[in-house]
């Protein structure tokens, strides 16, 4: 598979140890099974899960008709469907990854981005950081592309992440328990923007049958949760286009994880969470 050319990192990120897995590891393009469909062009908008069942997703077995995939809708919004599978991660390497991303290290340079953030999508992300600059329970934000580097992630707006309370739409304990039960791990959240807009994005990782993790994620552009009821915000901009490249996206910086994961978790579990 071909790989990226990454965006260079400034002298005081070279000298980082952190550096050797920003420079050491190649972004892989998407798959050519996966870049196979995405050539073939949109999917079919009958076949796209509809927004408020987006619970529909959050099951330990069971595959939509087209699983992988973008399109257009016909209200104007705009949806993509992926499905990736990697090599197993224990839940709290994970976990630990994406508290290690919400923080900096002591030697970042104020105005050069988050480190740690760029590994995960060298290509595409720059920040991350609490929105108070404090505390990663009262909110994060990021500023990254989605457009595999045609543009320069730190020239983008800010995008600010929340999390859906899933029980507002219906989720059960019961419901919850079997999933765990089953080795699932998923969530739910929206986004919205310095800018105007919003996304909402459901998405599992579950055990794949014939070995590994298979993720299992859908996103709407246009859509967010407010008070138990989806809301259509038409201000949003889409595209067919966007769809594309934020599947794309997720493909790689997916596939990109495994690869860096099981060293960096290694090196730094132990350490103080401003390391370099």
């Amino acid at each position: 598979m071909d790989y990226y050319k990454l965006p260079e990192l400034s002298p005081e990120e070279k000298k980082m140890p952190l550096a050797k897995y920003y420079t050491d590891y190649p972004l892989y393009c998407p798959p050519p099974l996966q870049q196979q469909l995405l050539d073939a062009g949109p999917m079919d908008p009958a076949d796209a899960l509809p927004v408020e069942n987006f619970l529909d997703l959050l099951s330990p077995t069971g595959y939509r008709k087209v699983q992988f995939g973008y399109c257009m809708l016909p209200d104007g919004a705009a949806y993509y469907s992926e499905y990736t599978v990697i090599p197993n991660i224990p839940g709290d390497m994970k976990r630990w990854f994406m508290n290690f991303i919400n923080h900096r290290s002591r030697s970042m340079v104020p105005g050069q981005g988050n480190l740690r953030y760029k590994l995960w999508c060298p290509v595409d992300h720059w920040d991350r950081a609490p929105v108070d600059g404090v505390d990663p329970k009262n909110g994060m934000y990021t500023i990254g592309a989605l457009d595999q580097g045609e543009t320069n992630p730190w020239d983008h707006i800010k995008e600010f992440v929340h999390r859906v309370d899933l029980s507002e739409f219906g989720m059960t304990e019961e419901r919850e328990e079997a999933l765990r039960a089953a080795g699932c791990r998923w969530s739910s959240g929206w986004e919205d923007f310095d800018g105007p807009g919003h996304h909402m994005w459901v998405h599992i990782d579950r055990p794949n049958p014939l070995g590994g993790i298979e993720m299992l994620g859908i996103e709407w552009l246009g859509y967010y949760p407010k008070n138990g009821k989806i809301i259509r915000d038409e201000t949003t901009p889409v595209s067919e286009e966007l769809a594309k490249k934020i599947l794309i996206h997720n493909v790689i910086e997916h596939l990109h994880l495994p690869q860096i994961l099981p060293d960096l978790y290694a090196e730094y579990k132990e350490q103080p969470i401003d390391a370099d």
